[in-house]
Parts: structure tokens; sequence; C-alpha cells
């Protein structure tokens, strides 16, 4: 089936699918009996397409037609190599756990070696320090059930300072108001929140770096408005406020398993510039998954992981923005 959906892809698309994995908890190695298979891909479209601004970014299938799916379902998601380098270039977990996966051989479903060699050699020029997706998944799901008081306080004040922003500039971008932001942070010293610099760039327009505001691992870009800014960060207080979902609907133990494999992830990059697979922490994630670790115990150590990692961020000798050049002059090789 796997060999017929890629045929159908590169004829109905124009494009050349140049690798697979296996993908989700199969490649983490924290699979069981019921998981099911899923995949991802790159593909490189043509260079027609390319030119004819035709080309698409990604491509998803999946044999599912129920609610949720179950072990003999197959669900297939295929990255342009535009759209898989801007992610890398992004720190998308996902990416880079695409990225990685052509380090394990065995969870590989198709393979041009001629792709591949080239990323495997080259790998470390696609990613960079900007890994604050990682942190912010992992506060997501932290958030749902607990948070460290230190960082939920934090929120609350900052919140709380920001709501006298004059009401006149809701509409004007978040970086009119950067005096007043740098006032509360000097008022407060805070310790989860503060200014940081990274790419502002869309699409394949190339590097701009622009400043961001960073609230407990979340970024917000200095062209968003000011309405937009206050009311997000207001709808984090109130989640992160929201002690009773967990009581109501149940510990979700298989997100918060993800929560710990993705911030496990962060800190062996962080260390080692590298991510390996199958997951070294696999069996501790497994017994998470699995409801075998209460949730006072699971929240505690993904506490302590986010400020780990967190110094280990600031600390980071990771380069501080990819290697624009070689990815440009890749991709016109590739194509």
């Amino acid at each position: 089936m796997l060999n017929q959906i890629i045929r159908n892809f590169e004829t109905q698309n124009s494009a050349k699918v140049v690798y697979i994995t296996i993908y989700g908890s199969k490649l983490f190695g924290t699979d069981n009996k019921n998981s099911d298979t899923d995949y991802k891909g790159i593909f490189i479209p043509s260079k027609r397409d390319v030119l004819l601004k035709k080309d698409i970014l990604h491509f998803n299938y999946n044999t599912n037609s129920k609610t949720k799916n179950d072990k003999d379902d197959i669900d297939i998601q295929f990255y342009s190599i535009y759209k898989w380098f801007s992610l890398l270039q992004k720190g998308e977990t996902g990416a880079l756990d695409l990225l990685f996966s052509m380090f394990r051989e065995d969870t590989q479903a198709f393979n041009d070696t001629n792709f591949t060699s080239i990323i495997k050699a080259n790998y470390q020029k696609f990613y960079n320090k900007n890994l604050h997706s990682f942190v912010g998944y992992c506060v997501g799901q932290s958030k749902l059930y607990n948070i460290k008081g230190e960082r939920y306080n934090e929120l609350d004040i900052f919140v709380k300072y920001f709501q006298n922003v004059d009401k006149s500039k809701y509409s004007l971008k978040l970086s009119t108001v950067f005096d007043e932001i740098q006032e509360i942070l000097d008022n407060q010293k805070f310790k989860y929140i503060r200014f940081t610099k990274g790419a502002l760039s869309r699409g394949n327009q190339g590097y701009k770096e622009g400043i961001y505001i960073e609230l407990l691992g979340k970024r917000f870009s200095q062209m968003v408005s000011v309405e937009y800014f206050l009311t997000h960060i207001q709808d984090m207080q109130k989640q992160f406020g929201n002690r009773t979902i967990s009581s109501a609907k149940g510990v979700d133990y298989k997100a918060l398993s993800h929560a710990v494999r993705v911030i496990n992830e962060v800190e062996e990059l962080l260390d080692t510039n590298f991510i390996t697979f199958p997951l070294l922490n696999k069996e501790y994630i497994i017994s998470i998954k699995e409801g075998k670790k209460n949730l006072e115990e699971v929240m505690n150590y993904i506490d302590i992981k986010l400020d780990i990692v967190q110094n280990k961020l600031e600390n980071s000798n990771l380069a501080e923005k990819s290697d624009e050049e070689f990815i440009s002059n890749l991709i016109i090789e590739l194509l």
C-alpha cells in the first residue's frame, strides 16, 4: 500500500519522494501491540512547479475513517524540502525528529541515499538554538495539570501589569510598547519572561532577525498587535489557573509521556548535538504512558527538567541561526 501511495503522490504532484520513516511511538521505541503506524517523509517538488509557484508544501494521507486511529490504520505526512528546512530552522519537534530518524535505519521505509547522505553529513547546519517550541510544548502539557508556583506567579504579575497599557495602543504592533514591557521586566527581574531574538522570516524569504517576547517558553513576535498579545497571555493565565481539568477528565498520561519525551530530546540535543532513536529514556516514558507513575512524580520531573533545559538553552553553544547559504545552495542543487 505504501508504494502505491508514493506512486500516486508523485504522479499527481510532479514530485519526487526522497525519504520516508516510521514515526511516532514506533520510532521512539515506546510502542505497544495496539500502536498504529505513522509515517513522515520528505519530497522534492518539480522545478517547473516551483517556478510557476504551483508546488505544495505538505501532503497528508490517512486510512482511518473513524474518530481514532487503531493498530491497523496508516497515517502519512510528507513535507516539501522547503517546508522541512523552514521547520528545522524554527526548532519544530517533528522536523527535528525526522532529521535524526535518518540515523536509525531499521525504521526507514524509503531512503534515497543520495539525499540522506548529504543531510546526514551536514545535519548540524539545519537547526540552531531556537528550541523554544520544545520548551513551549512541555509547558503546555504541564499547565493542564499543575505548574510550578514561580512560573504561574510570574505570568500572573506580568499580565496584571500589562493590562494597564493604554487601550488606544491595542491595534499597534507589540514593538511600540517595548519600553513599557522593559520597565515591567526591570521592576520584577523575571526568570521566565524576557526579550529574545529570533528569525522573523516566512517561507523562503531568507533570514531576518527580530525581537520576541518570551513567556514561559512561548514566544510572541514584535509584529503581532498589542491586543493579540494581551488576549493570548490572558488565555495562558486562565489555563494555568485551571486545576480542575485533571479531576474532571482524568489525567492524560499519553500526553504527559510526550512532554517528558520532548524535554528529554531537547536536553540530549543541547548536551550532545544529537537525538538518539529509539529514545534513551524510553522505559521511563513507557511507564508514564501506561499510567504506572503518579501525577505528582511526573509533574515534578517535568518541572525540574524545564529548569535544567532553560539554563542549558541560555548557555548553549549551538549556532545562533542555521546555515542559510548552505541550505539555499542545497535547494538549488536538489531541484
